[in-house]
């Protein structure tokens, strides 16, 4: 909740003065006279393409009242990828079809995606299409109970769940076929019947995280159950779908390694995507594909954010889903990630926990939704940094700061991103002599009580350009160059 004080003094230097009347005790940690935090930028040295931003979104409730919440993350937020999922669970299809893998039963499967939930996510994502977003399918939750089984050893990779399961949760190898018809025929009701332009698609998700999150399918299974899909793809006439694989909770398990070595599959593999909600990232998973044989495979983050929704205390609300959230989206763009997906967009009853989640950016009080502090926090990254940037080298000196640059070709634009939690509060950018630089920089802050706002226009002199920021920020810099 932003305080009433900024609302009441219209001024940037009445809302800082604000700020530090209300602001909470900082650690007593004497800053040494002159220290500073030095940033230093190389733009010739240039890194991975950003594909976008974006949230993850539950379908299965939309209603017009949601347009306009659509409307400003796209439009204001800046966000340009949506991870949408149609159900919410895996387990549609409660009792077979017909018992041939090989034959989709439509009477069945027209009965089954015609469902108030379905239509939801149709129309949601048809608005999207309205929106000029193509939206990436995704798939959560657990898979019917006639497609499980628990025959599986004791995992020997790191897994959500710990001790014995109260019922099965391992997919049944045996009925590959009849999970591939299934999902499959909700991805060709969705372009055929429900008209969904879409391009990206994720089958599986947190598989490591069974039951809740996914089905439990271990490291050496994946590939084969994605060649099911793969398959029956393009036995659909679906070939032109690009597989978004494997979505897993625990980003350092290798479920791509197995990926990487079937070439019949990485055909259809756009995309390696992974989920954090801690200090570890995708740097190891992009060092495997880079030794791969397919090193130009791209990686997402397709889920990050924080997980304690359920404390909404202003507290958690800044200091974890708004600075530790963002500081775990720059970590995966520093580790070469090119695009970032919070999790959630707004907040939502989601059918696999089962109960009311507030994970959201947006608030949602009786289907009136307004954004948080941290949907301001996501906005320093998203509304700046646009699809086709190239990030470039930045570092900081202080582990209390963590940057990342980037370079927009089309706009001829500079941006620096930065989190800081400590002092020192004083900060000088350097950037290199001898190529086209910009005049000025364009200065933004998320704070305690700022929320993405302009606070000033730096001179960028003798190569650098110098300002304070409050013990804890998120910041942006952006920068025209000169031609």
């Amino acid at each position: 909740m932003r305080s009433n004080c900024f609302h009441r003094i219209p001024h940037i230097l009445g809302a800082l003065l604000c700020s530090l009347l209300l602001a909470g005790p900082r650690p007593a940690l004497a800053q040494q006279p002159g220290a500073q935090i030095q940033v230093s930028i190389n733009p010739q040295q240039r890194f991975q393409m950003i594909d976008g931003f974006g949230v993850n979104f539950n379908g299965t409730y939309f209603r017009d009242a949601q347009k306009p919440m659509i409307d400003l993350l796209i439009d204001d937020l800046g966000a340009t990828i949506f991870r949408l999922d149609p159900y919410g669970l895996l387990n549609w299809e409660v009792v077979n079809d017909d018992k041939d893998p090989n034959v989709m039963n439509w009477e069945y499967y027209n009965d089954r995606y015609s469902i108030p939930t379905f239509e939801a996510s149709w129309a949601a994502a048809r608005y999207l299409n309205s929106r000029g977003v193509r939206p990436f399918l995704t798939l959560s939750g657990t898979a019917p109970d006639w497609m499980l089984d628990d025959n599986a050893p004791p995992p020997q990779h790191r897994v959500c769940h710990q001790g014995a399961l109260s019922k099965p949760a391992h997919l049944n190898p045996a009925m590959y076929g009849e999970f591939a018809e299934e999902i499959v025929s909700m991805l060709l009701y969705a372009r055929t019947k429900a008209r969904i332009d879409f391009e990206y698609f994720s089958p599986l998700n947190e598989t490591d995280c069974y039951p809740a999150e996914g089905p439990r399918v271990d490291p050496e299974e994946i590939s084969k159950v994605l060649d099911a899909i793969a398959q029956r793809m393009k036995k659909e006439g679906l070939g032109d779908v690009k597989l978004v694989v494997a979505d897993q909770a625990m980003v350092t398990n290798n479920y791509i390694g197995p990926i990487l070595h079937d070439d019949d599959l990485m055909k259809q593999v756009a995309v390696f995507s992974f989920h954090t909600y801690s200090e570890d990232s995708v740097g190891s998973q992009v060092e495997r594909i880079r030794q791969s044989k397919y090193p130009e495979t791209r990686v997402w983050l397709s889920e990050y954010g924080d997980l304690n929704d359920l404390d909404k205390s202003q507290e958690n609300e800044w200091e974890n889903f708004s600075l530790a959230a963002t500081q775990r989206a720059l970590r995966a763009l520093n580790q070469g990630a090119m695009a970032a997906l919070y999790w959630d967009a707004y907040d939502n009853y989601h059918e696999h926990y089962p109960r009311l989640t507030f994970y959201g950016l947006m608030q949602n009080v009786d289907h009136i939704y307004s954004p948080k502090k941290r949907y301001y926090a996501a906005k320093q990254l998203y509304h700046f940094v646009r699809p086709a940037s190239q990030r470039i080298a930045a570092e900081s000196n202080s582990p209390n700061l963590i940057v990342s640059a980037f370079r927009n070709g089309a706009r001829n634009e500079l941006i620096l991103v930065g989190v800081k939690k400590g002092p020192p509060d004083h900060v000088r950018v350097g950037l290199p002599g001898g190529q086209p630089l910009p005049a000025t920089w364009d200065l933004y802050e998320t704070t305690r009580h700022l929320d993405c706002v302009k606070v000033d226009t730096l001179a960028i002199a003798n190569g650098g350009a110098e300002f304070d920021l409050p013990y804890e920020g998120i910041f942006t810099l952006v920068g025209t160059i000169k031609k």
